[in-house]
């Protein structure tokens, strides 16, 4: 059997070798550390020379930026005013169109039913200053009475009202 040195200088030559692995895989682990920082440094300095020429040249271009932004956005209102003038005014010539044929129509049949015998009369109805008092019941011996039913009012005579002269 081995003795008790012979053993404990076994151990201390397994704890040896192992430290001597350990150390051999820590050396390498922190090579591959180092190697790994220094890989991250040198992105980390492209990414801020990156960032610095994107500010740099947004910094170059910033006010051509401003520039062309301040001319669409004039380009953009000047095209919806010309469009809402030019929509409003093929609208309203339309509607003035459509209100001048309505009014040259009703100038027509008011110019047709002059001409009648009725028309005559009214005119002539006109011309004595009775049309108007006729047409408002505001003749003397008449008085306007409102109906529910119908919803309007009616000329009556009252109890003192004189006739008026009719053509034959």
């Amino acid at each position: 059997m081995t003795t008790a040195d012979e053993r404990g200088f076994q151990l201390f030559t397994d704890l040896q070798e192992t430290m001597l692995r350990t150390t051999a895989t820590m050396e390498r682990l922190d090579a591959e550390q180092k190697n790994q920082c220094r890989t991250i440094e040198q992105a980390a300095e492209k990414a801020s020379k990156t960032a610095e020429d994107a500010a740099e040249a947004f910094a170059v271009s910033k006010p051509r930026l401003m520039i062309w932004t301040a001319l669409c956005a004039a380009l953009l209102v000047c095209a919806g005013w010309l469009i809402g003038y030019w929509v409003g005014h093929r609208d309203g010539w339309a509607s003035g169109d459509a209100s001048g044929y309505r009014q040259a129509i009703a100038a027509n049949a008011a110019a047709s039913w002059a001409s009648t015998p009725s028309g005559q009369l009214a005119l002539e109805m006109d011309k004595a200053g009775l049309l108007q008092p006729l047409g408002h019941c505001r003749l003397p011996g008449y008085e306007a009475k409102y109906d529910p039913k119908a919803k309007r009012s009616f000329c009556y005579p009252t109890q003192n009202a004189s006739g008026w002269a009719v053509t034959p």
